[in-house]
């Protein structure tokens, strides 16, 4: 385990900054090649022929599985940190439950708006939005708006105390 954060740490950067550069390669050649294809070229109004263009697809597909993959081994070595320290893990799982129970606590007394912009949301059937994603958004924002307030407050206060030490 020591090997491979040791290798990371060295080499990490380089690794994710050359798989970036070769994903962004791949993802100009995959436009180039599409939009000579179909007899696009760069003054060509892509708005007007936007329901046949699908060249896009296989990098954005490329995307979504490195950021599926990359939540996946988050979350893995997050678990095998969790049980090879406890002891270290202990601040990490009590922030988790208060940011939980922070998010409930929003998520029980937020509001379903009626009239206005949300209001016209909520009854078109076009974005699917009811009543309880409207709730999650809500606790959503609020927790998150919260967690930077609380990370301000952290800031000012370790920097004061950092002053008079």
């Amino acid at each position: 385990m020591v090997k491979a954060y040791n290798f990371l740490m060295k080499y990490g950067t380089l690794i994710a900054m050359g798989v970036s550069v070769i994903i962004l390669i791949l993802f100009f050649i995959n436009i180039n090649s599409g939009m000579n294809a179909m007899g696009f070229d760069s003054n060509t109004n892509l708005i007007e022929h936007k329901d046949k263009i699908n060249f896009f697809n296989t990098t954005l597909w490329i995307a979504i599985y490195m950021i599926f993959i990359a939540a996946i081994v988050w979350i893995l070595f997050g678990l095998i940190n969790l049980v090879l320290n406890p002891k270290g893990s202990l601040k990490f799982l009590i922030s988790l439950a208060v940011v939980v129970i922070l998010y409930f606590v929003f998520y029980s007394t937020a509001t379903v708006e009626q009239s206005g912009r949300l209001g016209e949301l909520l009854s078109d059937p076009i974005y699917h939005v009811d009543a309880n994603v409207t709730k999650h958004i809500s606790a959503g924002l609020k927790t998150m708006l919260s967690l930077f307030g609380l990370s301000i407050l952290a800031l000012i206060v370790s920097e004061v105390i950092s002053f008079f030490k």
